[in-house]
């Protein structure tokens, strides 16, 4: 496969067939009825362990700001262990006699990645394979492609396709003025206070060294809201694959950034991009995970990169961190920042998918409108951090 597109549809496929194939084997799915309206939250400790012991007058659901009666609340184990020791973690079937497992889309967003740090995104996606359970399916899926395998339970086949993933960032061509990427999206704004600041710490006095700064600073800002366009595509493509698959699917993002200012009228501005992608993960029962490769702070101590001072490494970070942060807190998801090793933050999160409870809640008649409503799940235990998707949608009628 090859194109930016048909690696999507070759996915689609393999994803249409998961919904078939495991029909019988994934975990049960809960439709709505005329009466009750169906949602699954994760309900963890501070360090991610599921507590497994709430009450039903523990939990709280509203939609759209209206309380909603609590009928039930399910709690289904979806792995044999909690895998912080992966030679423990053994799959158990259910009381239902359907077998344990997860459905994980591990996808790795190659144009965020610069060739020199392919090693990075290889060792962060190795570790998810190596950390999930034997019965839990696997898919990956390199954005744009044409790279992608599953969804399967054969994880040494997944294992191996990680070292087919490459780093496809291609920056946009620079000059000598010393400015980081933040740096220059900063002056691509051109307010006024910033703009003097940088080019007076670039170019002195230099006019020709102004100009050529300006210049650049237009056509990285160019270069990396394409970038974000590019990943915001194949996180679509993902994950309109993944709403037609029944129950809920995890995906697990390896990325080395979404750059997004946050400067009045700057660019890259890819906020409603964002926020539409993130909608679109909840829609499609998605958890989302985010391990945000961290390789400015990396990069600050090569040579080749020259000196950066510590608050622009810093902003650089924040920087490419923005999207990221965005996407996983709008999907109801998680955001990690990986420096060194991506270890503690696998770890992390297959503890959270774990488990998750099943609450059914009783409707109303005007939710059944055909269209997006806001739900909010908590519970009232102390220190619990609950997880879940923020907008459903009910077919009017049903």
């Amino acid at each position: 496969m090859t194109g930016n597109g048909r690696w999507a549809w070759g996915f689609g496929l393999a994803a249409t067939g998961l919904a078939v194939g495991l029909a019988g084997q994934q975990a049960p799915t809960f439709r709505s009825t005329a009466e009750l309206v169906v949602v699954d939250a994760t309900v963890v400790t501070r360090d991610g362990t599921p507590i497994e012991d709430l009450r039903l007058n523990e939990f709280e659901v509203s939609i759209n700001g209206q309380r909603r009666a609590v009928v039930s609340a399910e709690f289904v184990r979806l792995t044999g262990a909690v895998p912080d020791d992966p030679d423990t973690a053994v799959s158990h079937p259910r009381v239902d006699g359907t077998p344990a497992g997860r459905l994980i889309v591990i996808a790795i967003d190659e144009h965020s990645v610069p060739p020199g740090a392919q090693a990075a995104a290889r060792e962060a996606a190795a570790r998810i394979v190596d950390g999930a359970d034997p019965a839990d399916t696997l898919a990956l899926v390199a954005m744009p492609g044409p790279l992608s395998v599953g969804p399967t339970r054969d994880h040494a086949a997944v294992r191996a396709a990680v070292g087919r993933v490459a780093g496809r960032r291609v920056d946009a061509p620079r000059v000598s003025t010393g400015l980081s990427p933040s740096e220059l999206v900063a002056l691509r704004a051109r307010e006024s206070v910033t703009t003097a600041e940088l080019l007076g710490r670039a170019c002195g006095v230099d006019a020709g060294c102004r100009q050529a700064a300006i210049q650049e600073a237009t056509f990285v800002a160019d270069a990396l809201e394409q970038q974000g366009l590019l990943t915001i595509s194949g996180l679509r493509g993902v994950l309109e694959t993944l709403a037609n698959v029944p129950g809920r699917k995890h995906l697990f993002l390896v990325s080395a950034g979404l750059p997004t200012s946050t400067t009045a009228g700057g660019r890259p501005n890819l906020t409603a991009e964002t926020l539409n992608i993130a909608r679109s993960a909840a829609e499609a029962n998605v958890s989302l995970y985010v391990f945000y490769l961290n390789i400015h702070f990396l990069q600050s101590f090569s040579v080749a990169t020259g000196w950066r001072s510590p608050s622009a490494v810093y902003d650089d970070t924040s920087f490419f961190a923005n999207g990221l942060e965005r996407f996983a807190d709008s999907g109801g998801g998680s955001f990690f920042q990986v420096e060194v090793d991506a270890d503690p933050f696998v770890r992390r999160a297959f503890r959270e998918t774990a488990a998750a409870y099943v609450i059914a809640v009783r409707a109303d008649p005007k939710d059944r409108d055909g269209r997006d409503h806001h739900i909010r799940v908590s519970v009232s235990r102390r220190d619990a951090v609950v997880r879940h998707r923020r907008v459903i949608r009910m077919p009017s009628g049903s």
